[in-house]
């Protein structure tokens, strides 16, 4: 019986002894479970530089700030080209045509003013109702009179009873002869229009012959008047 208790006591402190060495032993090497939440050792995050600057290399991704591209200047061409240089074609549009020889006939010798026509020998009532009687009357001698409107003077001779045109003097710088001959024009251009003179002075080109004429006064190459005549 004694032998019975004295065996159970020795195995009682071999299981309490095995027991304080595994005690020990997990006291001095804690398991990973045993360590605390809070405790738990973080690695030291990399460093990623990114444009000289640091940024951490955590769970979320980095972000870089994105950089701005330079717009190119652009320059547009003119729309309309430099003038070019040396010859120009010329204007097609434009018809050019050379004067004919000109030439003096009996028509030239009537003068056109308001769509109406004037002419030498003419009764002077026509010009009258025509024109009405507006101008300035001036008598001359020999029973002939003289009446000046704004843009000619008319002088009449007595034929019979009858009043007549012998001279109209345009004295108006628009008006203009059936061919364009006027006041102001070159003088050398008369010949265009109606050919050479019958008579040439330093002062007139006399255009006609016998006892009509068409009579043109110049100054310094510059037509300064003219005048229709009927000489008797």
């Amino acid at each position: 019986m004694k032998k019975l208790i004295t065996l159970f006591m020795l195995l009682t402190v071999i299981i309490t002894a095995a027991s304080c060495s595994n005690g020990q032993s997990a006291e001095a090497e804690p398991t990973v479970t045993d360590i605390p939440a809070s405790e738990t050792a973080s690695e030291k995050p990399t460093e990623v530089k990114v444009e000289n600057k640091k940024v951490k290399n955590s769970k979320k991704k980095a972000t870089t700030k994105p950089t701005e591209k330079k717009e190119k200047k652009t320059t547009t061409a003119p729309t309309t080209k430099p003038p070019t240089q040396g010859k120009t074609k010329p204007n097609t549009h434009v018809a050019v045509t050379q004067p004919k020889k000109g030439s003096f006939s009996a028509n030239d010798l009537n003068f056109v003013y308001k769509k109406k026509t004037l002419k030498l020998k003419q009764k002077v009532e026509e010009i009258f109702k025509w024109f009405g009687d507006d101008y300035a009357e001036g008598e001359l001698s020999n029973n002939r009179m003289e009446y000046e409107y704004d843009d000619f003077i008319i002088t009449t001779y007595k034929d019979g009873k009858t009043e007549r045109v012998d001279s109209i003097e345009i004295v108006g710088e628009g008006v203009t002869t059936t061919k364009g001959a006027k006041i102001g024009m070159y003088a050398s251009r008369l010949k265009r229009y109606y050919g050479d003179a019958n008579k040439m002075t330093d002062t007139e080109y006399v255009f006609g012959s016998g006892s009509l004429t068409l009579t043109f006064t110049y100054e310094g190459n510059i037509v300064t008047g003219y005048i229709y005549q009927y000489k008797h």
